[in-house]
């Protein structure tokens, strides 16, 4: 009898222990979901932290998504925030986008050079106004024609997002305007400038909507949200904006 009263003691102690070691790996394992990581891990802070990861800034669409052109002038009371970068003035809430971008562009290999930033009223009108002068000369085009042209390419002041600080304009290897579609820099930017919130303003096939002809080196910050469906969409500037009024509406 004294045996037996020994043998279940062994057995109540070992469960008592089993539950105790159970008990206390349960706590360990729950503490350590609710625990933060600790401060030496460089990944798991970045990961919560934007900034440190190369988060980009968002902006409202009602900046992002600004239509100007032809038909559409610039905002009343729009003030563009300027910012030297590059040897261009862009509006400042653009640089962050666009440096990290052209350093990209050259880590791989294909380095991209700031040809066209900002540029005022009076500015835009006397790049209107060469144009129709050009036209005139070389094209022997009677004035009126030469503006309805130039309207097309250039744009007058008041008309032109250049004005917006939001569009930029690329050059490479000495390749610039339209023999800039041939450069390694262009197809680059075909394919990567959307992940930095930017997109190819006047495509080829969108002439009829844009109202303006082909510019390979002309980009327009949008936010890369929307450059992303944008390209989903297939969609250029004026497109995306009707569809997303019409969205709106329903």
């Amino acid at each position: 009898m004294k045996k037996i009263r020994i043998f279940m003691t062994v057995i109540v102690i070992t469960l008592v222990f089993s539950l105790a070691a159970g008990s206390l790996l349960a706590w360990s394992r729950m503490r350590g979901l609710f625990e933060p990581p600790a401060s030496g891990s460089s990944t798991a802070l970045s990961e919560m932290n934007p900034s440190k990861s190369g988060g980009l800034p968002v902006y409202s669409d009602s900046l992002s998504l600004m239509l100007v052109n032809q038909s559409n002038p610039l905002p009343s009371g729009y003030q563009v925030r300027l910012a030297d970068f590059e040897g261009q003035k862009v509006d400042e809430r653009i640089v962050p986008a666009l440096k990290q971008m052209m350093e990209k562009a050259r880590t791989d290999g294909c380095p991209l050079t700031l040809s066209g930033g900002y540029v005022d009223s009076d500015g835009q009108n006397r790049l209107y106004e060469d144009e129709v002068q050009r036209l005139m000369k070389n094209g022997n085009l009677s004035r009126v024609r030469a503006e309805n042209q130039a309207l097309n390419t250039v744009g007058k002041g008041g008309y032109s997002e250049n004005q917006t600080g939001l569009a930029v304009t690329f050059s490479a290897d000495g390749k610039q305007g339209d023999d800039f579609a041939s450069a390694k820099q262009y197809h680059w930017l075909s394919e990567n400038s959307v992940y930095y919130g930017f997109i190819l303003r006047f495509p080829s096939e969108k002439e009829s909507l844009t109202g303006m002809e082909f510019q390979p080196g002309h980009f327009r910050y949008v936010g890369t949200g929307n450059a992303v469906k944008m390209r989903e969409y297939s969609m250029c500037l004026e497109e995306y904006a009707a569809y997303l009024s019409k969205q709106s509406q329903n």
